[in-house]
């Protein structure tokens, strides 16, 4: 099957722009354990850099789905990653918390402005017989990037210190943003929307949060992002604090265990996507409700008092399968709305992704802090009881997605009416 008139060359683009966004995201958890001995942070104010990083999107959630449905999305996309990377050498010279929310708040706003642009993109690049696997590399991009930023972090900041960490993204970026802005920007059906004004994209936005399939996979989508953010940020500091190994030896496990967590799950999960989504209605919910019970499940292992092999094993276990819903979720939401509102979907979307990702780093810290657990004789926060007490979300988010397939049929037949 090919991948038709644009080829892979959008594809790889778009996921290289994933990618270096979440380089940097990445570099935070794998070097908090020295920002935190530096600057004093506790657990709950360093999960307030987390959250920081994503709720300051939530002021730009509309004017991004707005920006996606009538803009020039691969100029957005470049504009941003331009002045993301100048922002982001920033943080090398923090002095204290403001500063730090000051800072990771900007980012989180950028990356809310090219999220939608970049997933409706793919949705115009390619047909719906590819999306599974054309999402699938988007989303095993920000995963990856998480991965590399901290094995690069815990590196970097026992070499050189913490703060060089945050120097290195910023040329990448900028080398990225001009292939982006040489992409062919598709054209859109119904693309004569593209000159309404804002009271319309209150309209469409009413419009869409009656879709029934929308409103699950929001659900599904939130609940699953939510889960890896807030397990993410905190995986290297679980690991220093509740195994043998080191800082750095913590951060470079957790890289390695989320990388080959992810490429396996997003393989898998784009390739089942394709395979079943034209066979079954319903069927791409079907795969990602059940995708998300099982890595929940793997998850739990991990947090439980066991060997710290069974916690890796686990570990990659569990990120797969939550990971391997991702495309089938994207995909689905590019299915189930019109072509001319699909920025203002994936924006939507992602309003309530940034909402428990911006959660949970900062419950998980909070949670954590109200459990004592000794570490080389000094009392910190918990982690493990955190994770246990928050991970079983994940389950609620797989029964909505079950429920959602029902809608799936009736909800494609409409949007390709409009």
């Amino acid at each position: 099957m090919k991948w038709g008139e644009y080829g892979r060359r959008p594809l790889v683009v778009l996921s290289l722009v994933a990618l270096i966004d979440a380089v940097d995201r990445g570099i935070l958890p794998g070097v908090l354990s020295d920002v935190q001995d530096d600057l004093g942070f506790s657990d709950f104010q360093s999960g307030l850099l987390g959250t920081a990083y994503v709720l300051a999107g939530f002021f730009v959630v509309m004017p991004a789905g707005y920006l996606a449905d009538r803009g020039k999305r691969t100029h957005i996309i470049a504009l941003v990653l331009v002045s993301w990377g100048l922002i982001s050498a920033l943080n090398s010279l923090v002095q204290n918390l403001a500063q730090f929310i000051a800072i990771r708040a900007a980012l989180g706003i950028g990356e809310t402005i090219d999220n939608p642009a970049s997933q409706s993109l793919l949705a115009d690049y390619y047909p719906t017989e590819r999306r599974g696997r054309a999402y699938a590399a988007q989303r095993a991009a920000p995963l990856v990037g998480t991965a590399i930023g901290t094995g690069i972090g815990g590196v970097v900041s026992a070499t050189l210190g913490w703060r060089w960490a945050f120097l290195i993204v910023g040329v990448p970026g900028s080398v990225i943003a001009l292939m982006c802005w040489r992409l062919p920007e598709p054209v859109r059906k119904g693309s004569e929307a593209t000159t309404r004004g804002w009271r319309a994209a209150r309209d469409d936005a009413r419009g869409l949060l009656r879709v029934r399939t929308l409103r699950a996979l929001m659900v599904g989508t939130a609940v699953g992002t939510g889960a890896l953010t807030g397990i993410g940020f905190w995986a290297p500091e679980f690991y220093e604090r509740h195994t043998s190994l080191t800082s750095d030896q913590a951060s470079g496990v957790v890289g390695g265990l989320i990388l080959v967590g992810a490429l396996l799950g997003t393989l898998f999960g784009g390739w089942a996507r394709d395979r079943i989504a034209q066979r079954m209605a319903g069927a791409s919910m079907v795969l990602a409700a059940a995708t998300q019970a099982i890595g929940a499940a793997a998850l739990i292992i991990v947090f439980l008092d066991v060997a710290l092999a069974v916690r890796l094993i686990f570990s990659v276990i569990g990120v797969a399968f939550i990971v391997a819903g991702f495309p089938a979720l994207s995909a689905t939401t590019a299915d189930v709305v019109p072509s001319r509102v699909r920025g203002l979907a994936f924006s939507i979307t992602g309003f309530f992704s940034a909402l428990t990702s911006a959660l949970s780093p900062l419950v998980i810290g909070f949670i954590a802090d109200r459990f004592d657990y000794v570490v080389d004789g000094e009392v910190e926060g918990n982690l493990a009881n955190a994770f246990l007490i928050v991970t079983p979300l994940v389950f609620v988010g797989a029964a909505v997605l079950w429920r959602g397939r029902r809608y799936v049929a009736d909800d494609v037949r409409r949007a390709e009416l409009v």
